[in-house]
């Protein structure tokens, strides 16, 4: 069993060792790649970025370990230590979270600082979740504070929630949009969160949760509970936007029914009540766009899969959402949730309207698990 043992590790070292000149030509040839985009800055092509992240993600390790030796080069530019740290981030290596970590203290630079913040959030892992923690506890600034939160959004840092409510307290008039970053970004572990804050006593936040929650996230289990705020909030734009958000949340056309009808017969602002026959009266027509989804759907887990990755590694610029709601069925809603979260890292309000075609499909996919199958008439 020893002899075995000896042979089989001998072939082992033998085939790295055929391996290894391959590996290092591919990491030398990322580095001369990356040593470009720091000489070119804002200069540098897209399609070179492109492909250097490409090039990290067939060899992270080696162009992890090379990037921080290079790190350590006392001579290394200001551009070069943004690039260098970014880049490093790429390879989502969590041995070279302590490198990024001594960079941010030591650099006096802002782009750099911001650069390994990025690269923290792109690694993650505890250890970067704890640092964004503590450089957001001696962040004073408005903007750097949302600018860190994003980031542990990113990371789906559930140790950030209890934070995130000085967004939730932001003007949703003005700054919506911070919540929808944040929040879009931390996905299903926001909404008990969320949930928690559609009865605070702060206006602002309630609002900026009731939108996030019926307008983005879509949880069905947010149903309820919205519905059953709806009878206690005060302010008739809120109430509005609760029925909104029911809208969106209830899958089940019935059960939809039901609740505006209860609406339509209880309300005594007739403005909402007009909201509520609207909606009832919409509701063939939402079928109807259901039915027609559904009637072009051709569920296949090959296609879906080459769709969806297309349109994940570009975080959704490239790709048929026409296509993924295609190929896609309910069982797929945990990676169109991964989808919508990768466009937010777009970080620009561009982003928002992608992320509204994945809610689309997930909605869609919902209505169809529930809905009855319609039986052929017999001539």
């Amino acid at each position: 069993m020893a002899r075995m043992n000896r042979l089989s590790i001998a072939a082992v070292l033998m085939m790295l060792t055929a391996w290894h000149p391959a590996y290092a030509k591919e990491t030398n040839d990322v580095i001369l790649q990356i040593d470009r985009v720091a000489s070119l800055g804002e200069n540098a092509d897209p399609s070179l970025v492109e492909s250097i992240a490409d090039g990290i993600g067939k060899n992270p390790a080696q162009v992890s370990r090379t990037l921080v030796v290079k790190l350590n080069d006392k001579k290394l530019t200001e551009q070069q230590q943004a690039v260098y740290v970014w880049a490093l981030g790429q390879t989502k290596d969590r041995s070279a979270t302590g490198s990024v970590e001594a960079l941010y203290r030591q650099s006096k630079s802002d782009i750099v600082r911001a650069n390994c913040l990025r690269a923290l959030a792109a690694i993650g892992g505890k250890e970067a979740g704890d640092f964004l923690l503590r450089a957001l506890d001696s962040a004073s600034d408005e903007g750097k504070r949302f600018d860190i939160l994003n980031l542990l959004g990113q990371m789906q840092c559930e140790d950030a929630l209890p934070k995130t409510e000085e967004i939730l307290r932001q003007d949703p008039k003005e700054f919506y949009w911070q919540s929808v970053f944040v929040f879009g970004k931390m996905g299903d572990k926001g909404v008990p969160f969320l949930l928690k804050r559609i009865s605070s006593k702060d206006i602002n936040v309630r609002a900026n949760a009731i939108n996030v929650l019926g307008q983005w996230l879509i949880p069905a289990e947010a149903a309820k509970p919205l519905e059953e705020r709806f009878w206690m909030e005060k302010d008739t734009g809120l109430r509005s936007m609760i029925l909104g958000s029911l809208e969106r949340t209830i899958p089940d056309f019935n059960e939809m029914k039901a609740v505006f009808e209860q609406v339509v017969l209880k309300e005594s602002d007739e403005k909402l009540a007009g909201f509520a026959r609207e909606t009832l009266a919409n509701m063939d027509r939402m079928k109807a766009d259901v039915a027609s989804f559904k009637q072009k759907k051709q569920p296949s887990s090959a296609s879906f899969k080459r769709e969806y990755d297309q349109l994940l590694k570009s975080a959704g610029t490239r790709g048929s959402y026409e296509n993924l709601g295609k190929f896609s069925t309910a069982e797929d809603e945990g990676k169109l949730k991964a989808l919508r979260e990768r466009i937010l890292q777009r970080d620009s309000d561009e982003a928002f309207d992608d992320y509204q075609k994945v809610n689309g499909i997930i909605l869609r996919n919902r209505a169809i698990g529930i809905m009855p199958e319609q039986k052929p008439v017999k001539p």
